[in-house]
C-alpha cells in the first residue's frame, strides 16, 4: 500500500493516507493493540421457561387431587421447603419430647399400677430416642428418611400408650385409650406429618384402639363407643386440615414458581428487545445504535489511557446498481457475505464491527494508529476483491468496497467523537471520488 502524507488545509493538524486499487497489496501481518468488543449477540432461548409456565398453568387448572406434583417439580418443591420442614421438625420434636412426658400426670391417675413402667418408657426410652432422632434428622440428606422418622416417632408414641393401657389392671385403663387422640392431633396439626403418612398413622392408631378396646376387660362398650367416635372424628377432621394445608402449600409454591418464571421470561424478553434494538438481523452484526454506544465506551477509555481511536467506514461500490441488475435477494446475500468477510479479517478481534447504514459498515479500533487502521481497511478491500463476486456495473466487473479511515487521539484538545465520525465520512467521500475500490485516511499525527 502506497502511503502519501499531505497537509490538508481543512485539517491542518492531520495527515492523509491514500491507497487506491493500483497500490501493491501489503501481506505483512500487523499486530494491533488488544481491544475487542463482542460482535456476535447472545442468543436467549426461553423455551424451558415457556414450557415451565405452561405446565404450571395446566397443574393449577386441573388441581392437585393426589397431593403430588410431577417428579421434577416434586423434587424441587421438597428441596425448596427443606429448611422450613427442618425447622418444623426440630421445633415439634423438642415440643413432643416435653409434652409427651406430661402424660405421666394422667398415667398416675388413670393407670397408677403402670406408673413406674410409664416413667421408664416415657423418660428413659421415648424421650432419648426422640432427641437422638432430632440429632440425626439434621444430618439426613434424604427427605423420605426425615419424613419417615417423624412417622416412626408418632407411631412409637401410640405404641407406648396402647401398651400401658393393655398392661394395666386399673378400671380406667380402657377409657384411657382416648389419650391416643392427643397423639393423632399433635401429629396431624403440630408436627404436620405428610398427609399420606398421617393417614396411615391414624388408621393404625384407630385399629390399635379397637383391638385394645376388645381385649381390655375394663373397657365397657358404652364408654368405648363414644371414645372411638371421638378418636375417629378427630382423625378425620385433622386429616382434612392436614390435606388442605398441604394442598395450599403446594398450590402457593406453584403460584410463586410461576411468578418467578414469568419474571425470568420478562427479563429475557426485555434482553431480546434490547438486543434487537442494537442488532442488524440481515448481517448478524451490531447496528449503528450499538456502534455509537461502543464508540462512547472506547472514547472514554482512550481518554483515560491517552490512546488514539480509529474508525473505518466502508461502503459497497455501486450497490444500488447491483441490486437493480442482480435483484434485491442477491444484494442482501452480498451484504451478508461482506459481513462474514469483515469478521474473517477481524479474526484477532481488534475491531468492533457494525452495519452503519444501508450499504455501509463501520469498524471501531481503540489504541490503533491511522496507519494500522488503513492497513486493515486495505486488507478488507483486497479480501472483497478476492471474493470474485460478479458485478456487471462494478469496478473490474466485480463487487468492490471503498473505505474511509480516520484516527484522533481521544485526549487531544477539542477532540470529539462527532469529529472522528465526520472525518471518517469525509475520508469515505474522498475514496468514492477516486472511482471506488480505494482507501482514504485522515489521522492525527503522533
Amino acid at each position: 500500500m502506497n502511503v502519501e502524507i499531505i497537509s490538508l488545509p481543512q485539517f491542518p493538524d492531520r495527515i492523509r493516507v491514500s491507497a487506491n486499487c493500483g497500490a501493491n497489496r501489503n501481506d505483512n501481518t500487523i499486530r494491533y493493540d488488544p481491544w475487542s468488543m463482542a460482535n456476535g449477540l447472545k442468543r436467549i432461548d426461553n423455551t424451558d421457561t415457556e414450557v415451565d409456565i405452561r405446565a404450571i398453568d395446566d397443574l393449577l387448572a386441573r388441581g392437585l387431587t393426589l397431593l403430588r406434583l410431577p417428579a421434577a417439580l416434586e423434587r424441587r418443591f421438597l428441596h425448596d421447603h427443606t429448611s422450613r420442614r427442618m425447622r418444623l421438625m426440630m421445633g415439634s420434636g423438642v415440643l413432643v419430647s416435653f409434652m409427651f412426658n406430661w402424660l405421666l400426670v394422667a398415667d398416675a391417675v388413670m393407670i397408677p399400677d403402670q406408673f413406674d413402667q410409664a416413667l421408664k418408657l416415657r423418660l428413659l426410652v421415648f424421650t432419648p430416642l426422640v432427641l437422638l432422632g432430632l440429632l440425626l434428622v439434621s444430618r439426613m440428606p434424604s427427605t423420605t428418611v426425615r419424613e419417615g422418622m417423624i412417622f416412626v416417632s408418632s407411631l412409637l408414641a401410640v405404641g407406648v400408650n396402647v401398651h400401658l393401657c393393655m398392661s394395666s389392671q386399673a378400671p380406667t385403663a380402657g377409657p384411657y385409650l382416648v389419650s391416643l387422640a392427643s397423639i393423632v392431633v399433635f401429629s396431624n396439626t403440630v408436627a404436620r406429618v405428610r398427609f399420606g403418612l398421617a393417614a396411615l398413622l391414624d388408621l393404625i392408631a384407630f385399629a390399635l384402639f379397637v383391638w385394645a378396646a376388645m381385649n381390655i376387660p375394663s373397657a365397657p362398650f358404652e364408654v368405648m363407643l363414644p371414645a372411638g367416635v371421638l378418636l375417629l372424628s378427630l382423625s378425620v377432621f385433622t386429616l382434612y386440615g392436614c390435606f388442605s394445608l398441604e394442598m395450599e402449600e403446594r398450590r402457593t409454591w406453584l403460584i410463586r414458581l410461576r411468578e418467578q418464571r414469568m419474571r425470568e421470561a420478562l427479563v429475557e424478553a426485555n434482553e431480546r428487545l434490547e438486543q434487537a434494538s442494537r442488532h442488524d438481523a440481515l448481517t448478524d452484526l451490531p447496528n449503528r445504535h450499538h456502534f455509537e454506544d461502543a464508540m462512547a465506551t472506547a472514547w472514554s477509555q482512550a481518554q483515560q489511557r491517552s490512546q488514539p481511536v480509529s474508525m473505518v467506514l466502508l461502503d459497497v461500490d455501486r450497490l444500488q446498481r447491483y441490486n437493480n441488475r442482480m435483484g434485491q435477494a442477491e444484494g442482501d446475500a452480498c451484504l451478508r457475505l461482506l459481513a462474514a468477510t469483515l469478521k474473517r479479517c477481524n479474526a484477532q478481534g481488534q475491531a468492533f464491527i457494525a452495519r452503519y447504514g444501508g450499504e455501509e459498515f463501520a469498524l471501531l479500533l481503540q489504541g490503533v494508529s491511522v496507519h494500522e487502521a488503513a492497513a486493515l481497511a486495505q486488507r478488507i478491500r483486497q479480501a472483497v476483491i478476492d471474493l470474485h463476486l460478479p458485478h456487471p456495473d462494478g469496478v473490474a466487473q466485480r463487487v468492490t468496497v471503498s473505505a474511509g479511515v480516520a484516527s484522533i487521539r481521544a485526549d487531544a484538545p477539542h477532540a470529539t467523537q462527532a469529529q472522528l465520525m465526520a472525518a471518517a465520512d469525509e475520508a469515505l467521500r474522498q475514496a468514492k471520488q477516486q472511482g471506488g475500490n480505494s482507501v482514504f485516511a485522515f489521522g492525527t499525527e503522533g
